[in-house]
C-alpha cells in the first residue's frame, strides 16, 4: 500500500484559508476587472458615437454633392470641410482620423479624408471591406462592437448620418486600437496591482488565522502532555474570546478533577498501606499469642499403656503414673475429685442414704 502523504494540520489550514481568500478575491477582482474593461469599452463607444453624432449634425451633405472625384478637391467646400476635420482631430489626440462617406449603390466612396499623410484617400475613392457597422452609421448613430483591421490599421469607430444626408452620407472617427490597447492597458495593471494586493492580503490573513490556531492546539498538545505526565497542577492561562475559552475551561476543570482524584487515591493508598503495616503487626502479634498457646498445649495422641485394674499410665521413661498426674503433665489440665453417683451409691451408700432421710 502506497505511503499517504501527511500534511501538518498548520500548513492545511494555511493552504485551506490562502485558496479560499484567494477563491473570493480572485472571483471578486476579476468580476470587477470584466466590468471595468466592459465599462471603459462601452464609454468609448458612447463617447465615439455622441461625438460622430454631434460632428455630423454641423455638416450639411448638399454642400457636399459636388465633390466627386480627386479634381474637386480645389473647391472651396472640400478646403474648407478638409480644414474642419482636421482641427477637430489635432484638438482630440484620441482620435486618429475623421472622415465623410457617401453611399453609392453597393459602393462607400470617400468624399473627405482629413488624413494628412500621402495615404490621404481623395474624394470618389472607394473604400473596400467596410465594416458592418459602417453600413448602420447611414441611417443612426453606430459605433464598432470590437476593433478591426484595414489598409491603415486597426481602429474602434464610431458614425453618424448627415444632415439632409438621405442615408447617403455620414461622419466616420476612427480610434487607434493603440490608444484603446492603452487604456486597457492601464486597466489590466491597476487589475494586476489589485490582484498582488489580493495574493498578499490572503497570504497575510491565512498566515495569520493558521498561526493563531495552530498555535492554541499548540498548547493544548503541550497541556494533555503534561497531564498523561501527572502534572495535574498547572493551568492553562489564555484567553482567546471565542471557543476555544471553552475548551481551555474544560481542560483546567478536568486537571482540578485530576489533581483531586490523585489526592484522594493518595490518602486511600496511604490508609491502604498503614492498614496493611497494622495486619501484618497484628498478624504477627496473633501468631505469635497461637505459638505461645502452641507451647502451652500438648495434645496426647498415639496408643497410651494403662493399667485395666488401676487404671494407671506407662509413660516413656516406662513408669506407671496416675492418669490425674499423666494428663496434667502433658496438657496443664487440672482434676478435682468427686464421685459419681453409681461409685457413691457402691462406696458410701449407706451415708447417703441416711443423709438423704
Amino acid at each position: 500500500m502506497p505511503a499517504r502523504i501527511r500534511l501538518k494540520f498548520s500548513l492545511k489550514l494555511f493552504l485551506s484559508h490562502f485558496i479560499a481568500v484567494l477563491l473570493v478575491s480572485g472571483s471578486i477582482g476579476t468580476f470587477f476587472y470584466i466590468n471595468a474593461i466592459d465599462s471603459l469599452i462601452r464609454s468609448l463607444r458612447s463617447r465615439l458615437q455622441n461625438s460622430a453624432a454631434l460632428l455630423s449634425q454641423s455638416i450639411d451633405a448638399r454642400d457636399l454633392e459636388a465633390l466627386r472625384s480627386e479634381a474637386d478637391i480645389t473647391q472651396p467646400i472640400y478646403i474648407t470641410t478638409l480644414e474642419r476635420l482636421r482641427r477637430l482631430r489635432r484638438a482630440n489626440p484620441d482620435i486618429a482620423f475623421l472622415y465623410i462617406m457617401r453611399l453609392e449603390g453597393d459602393h462607400i466612396n470617400f468624399v473627405v479624408d482629413s488624413d494628412e499623410t500621402d495615404r490621404q484617400a481623395l474624394p470618389g475613392r472607394v473604400y473596400d471591406d467596410a465594416p458592418e457597422r459602417m453600413h448602420e452609421g447611414f441611417h443612426e448613430p453606430a459605433v464598432d462592437e470590437k476593433p478591426y483591421r484595414d489598409e491603415w490599421g486597426v481602429f474602434l469607430s464610431g458614425y453618424a448620418p448627415l444632415r439632409n444626408g438621405e442615408g447617403r452620407y455620414l461622419v466616420g472617427m476612427d480610434m487607434r486600437a493603440d490608444e484603446v490597447d492603452n487604456k486597457l492597458s492601464q486597466l489590466r495593471l491597476t487589475g494586476l496591482v489589485s490582484l498582488l494586493a489580493s495574493l498578499l492580503l490572503a497570504l497575510i490573513f491565512a498566515l495569520y488565522l493558521s498561526r493563531g490556531l495552530t498555535g492554541r492546539i499548540n498548547t493544548l498538545i503541550k497541556r494533555c502532555r503534561r497531564l498523561a505526565l501527572g502534572r495535574f497542577d498547572e493551568k492553562i492561562e489564555m484567553q482567546t474570546h471565542d471557543e476555544f475559552d471553552d475548551l481551555i475551561e474544560a481542560f483546567n476543570t478536568m486537571s482540578e478533577e485530576l489533581s483531586q482524584a490523585r489526592a484522594k487515591t493518595d490518602q486511600v493508598m496511604t490508609e491502604l498501606r498503614d492498614a496493611h503495616d497494622h495486619l501484618d503487626q497484628r498478624v504477627k502479634d496473633r501468631t505469635e499469642a497461637l505459638e505461645t498457646a502452641l507451647e502451652k498445649v500438648k495434645v496426647l495422641s498415639g496408643l497410651l499403656p494403662i493399667c485395666c485394674s488401676c487404671k494407671k499410665i506407662r509413660n516413656d521413661q516406662g513408669y506407671w503414673q496416675q492418669v490425674e498426674q499423666f494428663v496434667s503433665m502433658h496438657t496443664g489440665a487440672r482434676f478435682s475429685h468427686s464421685f459419681c453417683p453409681e461409685c457413691g451409691a457402691k462406696y458410701y451408700g449407706d451415708i447417703l442414704s441416711r443423709k438423704d432421710k
